[in-house]
């Protein structure tokens, strides 16, 4: 719920101005990410994936408890609170999905991306109940929904967790693939990395749809549909709409396109993908400037996020896990989503910038870094001929 509705409840509840909200909204989202670094170390050393998880939701629900609270001096507590959970629950979840398949099992790209779909149904759902409460200035009460959500969810994972049985890390009859056998372990770095970086510069991009890009909604798009203004955090909830849509059928094609393609230039088609949305947007802005413009410009960025989303994202995800080693799958993990808080730190000063100086000359900069990135992997993919 949170996630849809950050910048604006830093604007609207706490009163931060347009930029001072992006900015804190990038460095609380990327804090989040960033402690996934310590996070995962204690997942592999000293609580494990399962307890980890665990205790990353007690965190949640305190976070939210907190926001429900009607008194402005909540704010750092509650952002303390959901920085800890995070940081937890963000690479327990990963070692313990990755945990229950075998390295060399082909159907774990498809897990991730199902893990994925879960995730982004559960957004719909929160921007939903978010956009429903905050159209009333109800803070308190979706905070409230959110605590009994975690609360649940920690009583179902507390009472489900011997269900789950997850493969050690020095698992003997677990076989890597003859492929990934034959990779030194700097080969491994540098696909890491070169993975890592595409994360970085599509959260940067991806990151607007919930700051600038919904600011810039508020201001320019006629949101009118029907004689009835729909409310800013349901657009937040547009992508995870589109994933429910998108995702069953790349989960689909998916096995025919590692085939033909590789999972390297997938995730480069992702980047692709994620430069042509703000692409898009570029004529739109010009056009702003006279008249209200419609909603087909949103949701042409939107599809194309989404597109990018799906194969940058989970894919990405599911290769950095098949390159880690077993011993290290937390910290890999946190090494990870230290990228992602990368990216979000540089959605909130681009996002900042954008308002700043020029939205066109933000979407020119968002058209052409993930474009970059795209061509990165594509060299790399090809250099290694990795398919």
């Amino acid at each position: 719920m949170l996630a849809s509705s950050l910048v604006l409840m830093l604007y609207e509840r706490f009163g931060y101005p347009h930029a001072e909200a992006l900015r804190l909204a990038g460095l609380i989202t990327a804090a989040g990410y960033l402690g996934s670094l310590p996070g995962g170390f204690l997942s592999d050393r000293v609580l494990g994936p399962r307890r980890g998880l665990i205790g990353s939701l007690l965190f949640l629900t305190v976070a939210y408890l907190l926001l429900s609270l009607p008194s402005n001096m909540v704010l750092w507590p509650s952002m303390a609170a959901l920085t800890v959970g995070n940081s937890l629950f963000k690479p327990s979840l990963h070692v313990v999905v990755r945990r229950l398949f075998a390295v060399s099992d082909p159907r774990f790209e498809r897990a991730q991306l199902w893990l994925h779909l879960v995730i982004n149904l559960a957004a719909v759902l929160g921007a939903l109940v978010t956009g429903a409460w905050t159209q009333k200035g109800d803070w308190p009460v979706v905070f409230s929904a959110a605590s009994l959500t975690m609360l649940a969810a920690w009583l179902v994972l507390l009472f489900g967790q011997r269900r789950m049985i997850l493969l050690r890390p020095d698992e003997p009859s677990v076989p890597r693939s003859q492929e990934e056998s034959t990779l030194t372990p700097w080969h491994r770095i540098k696909l890491i990395a070169t993975l890592t970086l595409a994360m970085v510069l599509f959260n940067m991009a991806f990151g607007q749809v919930d700051g600038a890009l919904l600011l810039w909604t508020s201001q320019h798009v006629d949101r009118t549909l029907s004689g009835v203004s729909l409310p800013l955090p349901w657009f937040v909830a547009l992508p995870s709409l589109l994933v429910l849509v998108i995702a069953p059928v790349q989960i689909v094609l998916l096995p025919r396109l590692q085939r033909r393609l590789g999972i390297y230039p997938l995730v480069a088609s992702g980047l692709v993908a994620t430069s042509l949305a703000f692409a898009v947007l570029i004529p739109a802005d010009w056009l702003c400037h006279t008249r209200l413009i419609g909603m087909g410009w949103l949701l042409a960025c939107h599809l194309l996020l989404v597109v990018g989303e799906t194969l940058v994202a989970p894919l990405g995800l599911a290769l950095v896990l098949k390159l880690a080693p077993p011993k290290r799958l937390g910290v890999v993990m946190g090494v990870w989503f230290v990228s992602c808080a990368a990216g979000y730190w540089l959605a909130g000063e681009v996002g900042a910038l954008w308002f700043s100086f020029s939205p066109t000359g933000g979407m020119i900069l968002l058209t052409l870094l993930p474009l970059l990135g795209a061509c990165i992997v594509f060299w790399q993919s090809k250099r290694d001929a990795l398919k």
